[in-house]
């Protein structure tokens, strides 16, 4: 089981203020979408900036493929529009954005599959929130798109499996909000304050051992990969059972041993995020958790 690079920008996940607990209306659900959106719009924009053609071709790829990441980028940009348009005067501002791992073109397209990956898993977990059936269109929309960048950027360029299992990972406000904060430095003062909150960092290491500012005596680990979510044991700063996983996944600690009962109130840190290429031309690629 091996992490992305984004697993090493979680420990670096700055200490934000936890806002109180409110309920969730869908205009912070479109705000919320807006932040991811602004953060995946600065990546593509930002690094297409920095590696030009001779660039990518250099690192080996193909003549064609930054010009069709060109047009993610323009994607991105749509997508902010879109919800800045809905939100109009008081929709969230840019931030500003750290992705130290990526360092040349190979690491800026990693990054880019597990980045797409996040969006599809968030919009996903928020789509049960959402109220306004026509956000949940439009939500739908965008949903749709980011997973076929995400198809396209593991089995077009990485050439590894299009996708994980049967089933995309939903993961919910919090845990998203978690993963996009490693990533963010600073926010203008005026943008609106979202009623979710980071979870400290979380690392897993291959032997299992489980790193982390939060205590893990008597923790468990829950695995999320599709709609499958399972608890293992922490013994000795080391999860026990653990699968190797297919594909992308996530994990987040928690003091709670039965998956179905772990949510925000008992997840101590996290998430974790792994990526782990599998062939899928297996007659059974799938993991069985």
């Amino acid at each position: 089981m091996k992490t992305v690079a984004a697993t090493a920008l979680l420990a670096a996940v700055a200490s934000y203020a936890a806002p109180a607990k409110r309920a969730v209306t869908d205009t912070d659900i479109l705000q919320y979408a807006l932040t991811l959106e602004h953060l995946e719009n600065s990546f593509y924009h930002g690094f297409l900036d920095k590696f030009d053609d001779a660039a990518f071709t250099n690192a080996g790829f193909p003549d064609w493929v930054r010009g069709r990441v060109k047009n993610i980028a323009e994607h991105e940009a749509q997508h902010v529009a879109l919800l800045s348009g809905a939100l109009g005067s008081a929709a969230t501002q840019p931030c500003t954005y750290a992705f130290p791992s990526v360092t040349d073109p190979k690491s800026f397209m990693a990054l880019a599959s597990v980045i797409e990956n996040v969006g599809v898993s968030a919009y996903l977990g928020a789509a049960a929130s959402i109220m306004e059936s026509a956000y949940v269109t439009v939500a739908g929309s965008i949903l749709t798109t980011e997973a076929r960048h995400q198809a396209w950027l593991n089995s077009a360029v990485e050439k590894a499996a299009a996708w994980s299992g049967p089933e995309d990972t939903p993961l919910d406000f919090d845990e998203v909000y978690s993963i996009a904060a490693a990533f963010i430095t600073s926010c203008p003062t005026t943008n609106p304050t979202l009623p979710f909150k980071a979870f400290p960092a979380l690392t897993i290491a291959a032997d299992g051992t489980v790193g982390t500012t939060a205590k893990t005596d008597g923790a468990f680990v829950q695995l999320l990969q599709g709609l499958d979510q399972n608890t293992y044991p922490v013994v000795n700063g080391k999860v026990q059972g653990l699968p190797t996983t297919q594909g992308i996944a996530y994990a987040v600690l928690t003091s709670q041993g039965n998956s179905t009962l772990v949510g925000d109130e008992n997840i101590l840190a996290g998430p974790v995020i792994f990526n782990s290429p599998f062939n899928s031309k297996q007659s059974n690629p799938a993991p069985n958790f």
